[in-house]
């Protein structure tokens, strides 16, 4: 034992004389805060004849002239619509965080009659469907006595473990909307009960979205080939006459203002056919705030050689159009009837004049 405490000491004895070593007035580690007083001056270091000095620039230069924005407002671009580029899918699915959807670059009347011709190749039959608003309810779907059904069998594997099938019945609500530039968005839900149950009110979101990705998955494959293999569409098929109420008028303030007899859902999909009919060109969309953004620009440039709508407006216009401005068709919902106006921004009605013939235009080309 005192062989071992003998060692201890002379460690514990080193170390504290180490201490001085490294932290003393002479060790590695010493206090180096007083140096100053003891530094010395050196001459200022000189050049030799013959050569010449380059001045050490400054690594991050801060410009010399700053524009103030403060007294503008700035606003963030819109994205660009998606292009379509050779070799890329003319169906594709599209997914901003949890929201999913299957972008076609056909107008919305175009792409509803195949998302029917998809149901009833696949023997799904349609509970309900309305053609003007692009919406598809399927019938209740019984996985386990559909077996037979190449759709159901698809679609169980993304049910997910551990949840059953059998005694359950599941259907899908898809919906087609206008989307930019002609386009159109396939948007689906799904919802589920218990087999022969009562619930048949549709959630806000799907109850499965393994189950909402796979249908749409399945039918942007099913597009895709049609597209591939050129087989008829029924486009010019399955097209119900429209029947509603529209007027142009003016609200409190004087603006003009067109009023539809009809729902907001029935409304949206309704004025976004009939932008897409007239020509003019949907910049970008916000379903849940009712409003359409049209580049007023790009339809001026593509029109001013034929003194169009646009070019008309222009001229009227008090003020001339600022560089990427673009106008916002507004719908909201007012009772049992939808207000559509034309602003330039949230708290900016757009001119009378470019607001009246835009909303003529559009009331011209919903039938």
């Amino acid at each position: 034992m005192k062989p071992v405490l003998g060692a201890l000491s002379l460690v514990i004895a080193g170390s504290l004389t180490g201490c001085g070593y490294l932290m003393g007035d002479d060790g590695f580690f010493r206090d180096r805060g007083s140096d100053y007083q003891v530094a010395r001056v050196e001459p200022r270091m000189s050049v030799p004849e013959g050569l010449d000095s380059k001045p050490i620039g400054d690594m991050l230069p801060v410009p010399g002239t700053i524009a103030d924005g403060s007294g503008e407002k700035f606003v963030v671009p819109r994205p660009e619509p998606i292009p379509i580029t050779v070799g890329s899918s003319y169906y594709s699915l599209q997914q901003d965080g949890g929201r999913i959807w299957l972008q076609s670059q056909d107008s919305q009347a175009d792409t509803w009659p195949l998302v029917r011709q998809f149901l009833s190749d696949y023997r799904v039959g349609p509970a309900a469907a309305n053609a003007e608003l692009g919406e598809a309810e399927t019938e209740w779907l019984d996985f386990a006595s559909r077996a037979d059904n190449s759709l159901v069998r698809r679609l169980v594997p993304a049910v997910g473990e551990g949840r059953r099938t059998r005694g359950r019945d599941h259907r899908f609500l898809i919906r087609v909307e206008p989307g930019q530039s002609g386009t159109s968005e396939v948007h689906a839900v799904h919802m589920t009960r218990s087999s022969g149950g009562e619930y048949s009110e549709w959630p806000q979101r799907s109850e499965n979205p393994n189950l909402e990705r796979t249908l749409l998955a399945e039918l942007e494959s099913y597009l895709n080939q049609l597209q591939e293999t050129g087989a008829t569409s029924l486009a010019e098929q399955d097209r119900e006459p429209v029947s509603f109420q529209a007027s142009l008028s003016q609200d409190g303030a004087g603006n003009p203002v067109l009023n539809l007899q009809t729902d907001f859902n029935r409304g949206w999909s309704l004025v976004g056919s009939a932008l897409a009919r007239a020509d003019l060109p949907v910049a970008d969309i916000n379903r849940s705030a009712g409003v359409y953004y049209i580049d007023a620009d790009a339809v001026a440039r593509a029109e001013q050689a034929e003194r169009g709508f646009f070019s008309r407006m222009l001229r009227r216009s008090p003020r001339p159009q600022a560089d990427g401005e673009r106008l916002q068709v507004r719908l909201t919902q007012t009772g049992q009837q939808v207000a559509v106006s034309v602003d330039r921004s949230i708290d900016s009605a757009a001119d009378p004049d470019q607001a009246r013939e835009l909303l003529t235009r559009i009331r011209d080309n919903l039938n």
